[in-house]
């Protein structure tokens, strides 16, 4: 196996063992992360009729509470300590907090008032995401090395993007059949797979963070290192306008979209709603064989200006294909993105700072959820029809002015590192 991977270079990273099973590891964590939101979604439907808009973009918001506040706290932890042992806690956690929000949903202990609850652990679990996610990230040189390193984020970005078609339809068809709580039960079963591929990583790469000082100054030598870096800051600017205005209409509150505005039953939700996930395999394989495309600045600045004008597509069209059609382009432009600002910020960052730099990426993430509950709000008063598209233009004018603004984040375009460059991978790394 280690061979025919070895032949081809597209695929070279999953040569590595450890690699192979940190793949496995993400597509099993991002089945399970869309079946919770979609199914918690539904359950919100089904419970509290009338007011699902504001209690959607309220649980969005506590997920993105979480990220934002933990993001960079949760790349601090990775710059300290041994990455592979923070997400096996981070995972075990997950698994005991995601079984008390499925007991939540299936016995409503304090009637309209659960979600209450809900939110708070939700929250919890998010922070457990919002640790993990910088961890896993900052791992991967470690594994493969400098010189394989934008094949290998593609890689990961697939197996992300490939949870997608197998999940929505499946969410949508259980929840057609069972109860939201059952189904959100259902999915702990997932972490049967997730933490044995954790426990079988062999890898070692410890946070090489001044010990001297403590997390809180660790973060705040983050935060200094990514203001200063042109390259760093630029990337994270316009990722940020990307996630808080653009993505909370079409990606947090999109299940809302397509069943209230367009009228599309949980099945039907299923059925289209995949048109992004393919989009989004679609630009991961793309990537995966033109690594060289999504290491240049222009790159990142072409797919989040096209993301801004397909969102206004989105927001005006009610033709079901051209909807389709545009959903396609969302997924394919957000992955082309966040595997082009990865590639990008991951070559240009030194070792020590790189689980802080990472921990950046739930930060944006975490902005994108949280901004739903005003965009729920909004959506409740004004409504979505006319907020999304507003939202698209503004997303339009802001991303544009940066661009314009930072040519080094146009000019960028760090070359792969030399293979003699490259860290050893670990014993059995490469098995």
């Amino acid at each position: 196996m280690q061979g025919f991977f070895e032949r081809r270079e597209s695929l070279s990273p999953l040569a590595f063992r450890d690699f192979r099973l940190l793949v496995i590891g993400t597509l099993f964590v991002q089945l399970a992360l869309p079946m919770q939101f979609l199914t918690q979604i539904f359950w919100v439907q089904e419970h509290y009729a009338g007011r699902e808009v504001l209690y959607v973009g309220l649980i969005a918001g506590s997920r993105g509470l979480a990220m934002l506040l933990f993001g960079i706290l949760g790349g601090a932890i990775a710059d300290r300590y041994e990455r592979r042992r923070v997400m096996f806690l981070n995972q075990c956690c997950a698994l005991g907090l995601n079984a008390v929000i499925a007991v939540l949903m299936l016995t409503r202990p304090v009637g309209e008032a659960t979600i209450a609850p809900l939110l708070v652990v939700t929250f919890l679990v998010s922070c457990t995401f919002a640790i993990d996610m910088p961890a896993r990230q900052a791992s991967i040189p470690a594994i493969v090395g400098m010189d394989r390193l934008s094949g290998a984020i593609s890689l990961n970005m697939t197996a992300m993007q490939l949870a997608i078609p197998l999940t929505l339809p499946l969410v949508g068809f259980l929840n057609s059949l069972f109860e939201p709580g059952s189904v959100y039960a259902g999915t702990l079963l997932i972490w049967l797979l997730i933490l044995p591929a954790v426990a079988a990583l062999r890898f070692t790469s410890e946070g090489q963070a001044n010990r001297t000082e403590n997390v809180i100054q660790n973060m705040t030598a983050g935060i200094r290192y990514i203001r200063r870096d042109a390259v760093i800051f630029g990337v994270v600017t316009v990722v940020v306008t990307m996630q808080l205005l653009a993505m909370p209409g079409v990606a947090q509150l999109g299940p809302v979209w397509f069943t209230s505005v367009l009228g599309l039953s949980e099945a039907q939700f299923g059925l289209i709603a995949v048109t992004w996930g393919a989009g989004g395999v679609t630009a991961s394989a793309l990537l995966t064989r033109r690594n060289d495309l999504s290491r240049k600045g222009k790159t990142l600045c072409f797919t989040v200006l096209t993301f801004a004008l397909l969102v206004l597509v989105f927001g005006y069209s009610r033709f079901i294909p051209l909807t389709a059609a545009a959903n396609f382009g969302l997924g394919f432009m957000m992955v082309a993105t966040m595997v082009s600002s990865a590639s990008i910020t991951q070559h240009v960052t030194s070792d020590e700072m790189r689980g802080r730099v990472m921990g950046l990426f739930p930060l944006t993430i975490g902005l994108s959820m949280m901004a739903a509950a005003p965009v729920g709000f909004l959506g409740q008063w004004l409504t979505l029809p006319v907020v999304v598209p507003a939202l698209g233009w503004l997303t339009l004018g802001i991303a544009a002015l940066i661009i314009l603004r930072t040519p080094q984040l146009r000019n960028a375009n760090p070359g792969p590192m030399k293979a003699a460059e490259a860290p050893a991978p670990s014993p059995g790394g490469g098995e």
